[in-house]
Order: structure tokens, then sequence, then C-alpha cells
């Protein structure tokens, strides 16, 4: 009985009610073909609803989000450097990696600027802080401060001084340049020798690391039923806490939401040329994920995967959105530091001119270049921020609580706005697939068993030629036979837009890396990027007869 005593009933009780939610999902995933992206905004709901069912004790449930967490961060390190390596021998072309590279650091920038002018914008009309007395804690604000580093040390940190520690301990932006150096010199040395034998290593590799990631992002809408319910008891019990900061919270919550989905619709309508909701609807399960994880690396595997849902290409998705977690952030870095400063400037009854706001602005922009996307990374940003400009830092104390209910759409800010310029750099650089994006925007198709679909869109006879390519990985039988309308993929990897006709029921149609896998009876989100089912992104094709 002495052991018994210890077993807390709450946590049991909450246990088997995660359980049953688990098993509900499953149903709905496996019996209904509930879309994916539905089933995770639905679990994040019974997360919700299970905090409040059991008054916020639903502490014994981190265990399970610790675990997922760590699981898909461990593999953001290894996803980022082979994936930059692929992408660029894939390209081939150091004049088009420039153009991507400086695309895609320019308009995460310009994200965040957008958020910074916004939010100034708004918060200094409406006088955000005036009247609300904050407590001057010195104590705390001496750690606030150690998180911290002297410029010199920050633009020192950005250059790779031990890969291995640099991979383990997640430095993004090291990764990349290490990874960014090494694809460099294997295109260089490709010019006067064959590597092809690097270049299927990294490719293959690729294929593999995106396989596990398939894995992990299974338990997706599991894993939001956890850290949805874990989220809202945290929220739930600074409360008290919040309310005299509550002017600070609300607008802090509307102006990341307006960021993510208002600033960032315009920016695909006008410059990406993609229908907004059909955008969102693709990357809500990456969205959902960094609102509960807040964590924008732990987002990435799911980010880059779905991006390949709308027609961005692989090479600018496995570029721009990991340099995304680390340049922009325009809810932890934008958003957040004008809107705390601000505050703390109207409560102090500081007289700022205009010339101290715009150079506020520069600061935070400055600010952002480096940032991780981790947990907590918005109070860090806005404490480097008020030392840059004089503010004393131990008046962010009060506001910890805040920033962290605020970090869950500020989060949702910094992923929605790298997924926004991967797209925009995607079709500014030729590397958008729009056949893929029709597909999303006109719903699943549904192909006749041996009938494929021709460029024009009529249907047509499809002939059957044999054609090699490994999908056994996605239980696909190994005698695939392709039509030959499907003839023309060279080595330059050009756009493929007919299918593959195979079995009853099923039908394949490859476009540059992505393939769209469609059953009579499955209704799950597609197309996905090559790779995340283990099928590889070179695939022979036969030529026509």
């Amino acid at each position: 009985m002495g052991a018994l005593s210890n077993i807390d009933p709450t946590a049991v009780a909450v246990w088997a009610s995660a359980v049953v939610l688990f098993a509900l999902i499953a149903v709905l995933r496996a019996v209904f073909k509930l879309n994916f992206s539905l089933l995770t905004v639905l679990a994040l709901g019974l997360g919700i609803a299970l905090s409040l069912v059991f008054d916020g004790q639903v502490d014994s449930l981190n265990l399970l989000g610790n675990i997922y967490i760590n699981l898909i961060t461990a593999l953001v390190a290894p996803l980022i450097f082979v994936s930059i390596i692929s992408s660029i021998t894939y390209v081939g072309s150091l004049k088009k990696l420039r153009s991507i590279g400086l695309r895609s650091v320019g308009w995460l920038l310009l994200t965040n600027l957008i958020a910074i002018v916004m939010t100034l914008g708004v918060a200094i009309p409406l006088h955000i802080g005036s009247g609300v007395k904050l407590v001057d804690d010195e104590s705390t604000a001496g750690f606030l401060t150690s998180q911290t580093a002297p410029l010199d040390q920050v633009i020192l940190n950005f250059f790779p001084k031990n890969i291995v520690g640099d991979l383990s301990g997640n430095r993004v932006v090291p990764i990349i340049i290490t990874a960014t150096v090494l694809a460099v010199a294997i295109v260089s040395v490709g010019r006067q020798k064959d590597v092809s034998i690097v270049k299927r290593f990294f490719e293959q590799t690729k294929d593999v690391i995106y396989k596990a990631v398939g894995y992990v992002v299974e338990l997706t809408p599991y894993a939001v039923v956890v850290l949805g319910a874990t989220s809202t008891a945290a929220t739930t019990s600074k409360a008290d806490a919040l309310l005299a900061l509550l002017s600070i919270l609300v607008l802090g919550f509307v102006l990341n939401i307006i960021q993510a989905f208002v600033v960032n619709g315009l920016l695909l309508k006008f410059v990406a040329h993609v229908p907004p909701l059909t955008f969102f609807k693709a990357v809500l399960p990456a969205q959902t994920t960094a609102f509960t994880t807040q964590s924008s690396v732990a987002t990435l595997p799911l980010s880059i995967r779905q991006l390949g849902t709308v027609g961005v290409g692989a090479d600018v998705a496995n570029f721009t959105t990991p340099i995304g977690t680390t340049i922009g952030m325009p809810g932890c870095a934008g958003v957040w530091p004008m809107l705390s400063a601000v505050f703390t400037i109207n409560a102090l009854g500081l007289g700022y001119s205009p010339v101290s706001y715009v150079a506020l602005a520069v600061i935070g922009l400055l600010s952002s270049i480096g940032t991780a996307g981790v947990p907590g990374t918005a109070i860090v940003t806005a404490t480097t921020v008020f030392t840059a400009v004089g503010l004393p830092v131990q008046l962010l104390v009060p506001l910890v609580p805040v920033s962290n209910i605020v970090g869950m759409p500020s989060t949702m800010a910094n992923v929605s706005a790298a997924v926004t310029c991967a797209a925009i750099v995607s079709r500014q650089t030729g590397e958008f697939d729009e056949s893929v994006l029709d597909s999303a925007r006109a719903g699943r198709h549904r192909h006749r068993a041996g009938v494929v679909v021709s460029p024009a869109g009529g249907a047509v006879a499809a002939p059957v030629v044999p054609v090699a390519a490994p999908l056994g990985a996605v239980g696909v039988a190994a005698s695939v036979v392709a039509s030959p309308v499907a003839a023309g993929v060279g080595a330059a990897h050009k756009p493929v837009q007919p299918g593959f006709a195979v079995t009853p029921g099923l039908s394949l149609t490859l476009h540059q890396s992505m393939l769209r896998v469609q059953t009579d009876d499955d209704a799950d989100d597609a197309p996905v990027p090559v790779g995340a089912c283990g099928i590889s992104a070179h695939a022979a094709t036969a030529k026509a007869a």
C-alpha cells in the first residue's frame, strides 16, 4: 500500500483521459480520414478542454510534451545541414544561390520591419502603459542581462567554431554557414571532377532524415493535445498577475495575429501570387505546432514539409525556412520588443522624440539577426533592445509572464513569416510549381485507374512503360509503370506534369522535387516533399517511344 499511496489520482485520471483523446484522434484519422490540418486544430481544442476539465492540473503530461519536442528538435540540426547542402548542389549555380540567399534575408528582414513599424504605429497613439506602475526588481534583471551578449560576441557566434558542437547545440547560423561553404565547394570542384557520389550521398541522406521527420510529424496531433493542455494550464495559473498588464497582453495577441495572417496574406496575394487561404490551410499544422511549442526551430521540419504542399521548390524551402528561425522573426524580435519598449517608456513618463523612436526601430531590426528560435526568445530580444537604448532592464521583469503567453502567437507569426518569405523567394526565382498550387487550390484530385492527366488537363489513355523508382517505402509495388507523356525528364529535372498509372485506385504525379500520392480512399493532405515519404528525388522516368 505504501507504493500505491504515492500515486496521484488526478494524474492517473489526466493520463487516462489523454489516452482516450489519443484513441479518438486515431479513429478520426484512420476511419473518418480527417484532414491532417483540421485534425491538428481539433487536437488543440481537445487539449484546451482537457486542461479546463482538470482545472489546470495537467503537469504530469509535461513528460509527453517534452518527449515530442526533444524528438523533433533532435532532427533540426541534421535536417538543416543536409538539406542546405543537397539543395545548393541540386541548384548547381552560384549565381542562383546568391539570388536565393539575398532575397531570403531581404524578405525576412522586411517582414520584421513591417512588424516594428506596425507595432509602433499602434502602440504610440494608444499610449500603451500610461499610468501603470512597474516593479523595479534589480535582482531578477541581472539574470535577464546575463542572457544577452555584446555586439562583437553576437557577431562572433554567427560563425562556426566546432561543427560537432554547432550540430549538438542546434546553433542555426553556424550550421547554415558551414553547410553553405561545403556545398559551394562541392559545386566548384564539380566543374573539374566528378562529384556525383558526394551529391548522391547528401541527397539520399536527406531522404532518410525526411523519412525520420515524417515519423515524428505523424505524432503532431497527439502532441498538440498535450502541449495545448499544458500551455492552457500555464496561462490560467498566471491570470491574476496579468490583470494589471491586460492591455499589453491583448495588444500583443492582436498585433501578432494581424502580422501572421493579414500582413503575410497581403504579401502572399500581391507578391507571391498565392491565394492566402489556400496557403494558410496548407501550413496550418506548422502554425499550430509553433503556437503550442513556442519554438520556430522545433517547428522547422513541419514547416518545410508543409511548404511542399503548395508548390514551393524544395531548394528554397530547405534554404529560406531555416534562415527564418534566426533572422527576421517579426513576432519575437519585432512586435514584442517594440511593445515592451513603448509600454515602459509611457509607464516611466519618458519624452521620446520621433528620432528616438526611429533609433529604437533600427536597433530592433538589427537585434533580429541571429535570434534563436526557441522558447523565451522574445524576452531575451527585448532585453537586448532595452540595453541598447538605455531603458532599465529591471522593468521587464513584471512583463515576463505576459511575454511567456504572448510567445505563443509571436512564434506563430515568426513561422508564418518564414514560410511566406519562402513562397515569395520561390516565386521570384522561378522555383514555384504552379501545378501543385492548382491541386491545393482545387482540393485533392481523383484519377480513374489506368488513366493519367495530360499537361492540358485532359484524360488520355495510359500505355505503360516500365520505370525504375524506389517506391517501396510508401507501400507502392516496385513494378510501377509510367505513361509515355511523362517523357522529357532530363538531367535538369524539369517539372513533370503528367502522372503515373500504377494500380487500381492509386495514381502518382511527379513534380520538381515533389510527389503527389493519391488513392481513391485516402483524403489526407497532399502533396508532400520528395523524401518526406522516402521516395528518391531522382527517380528515372522512361522516355516516350
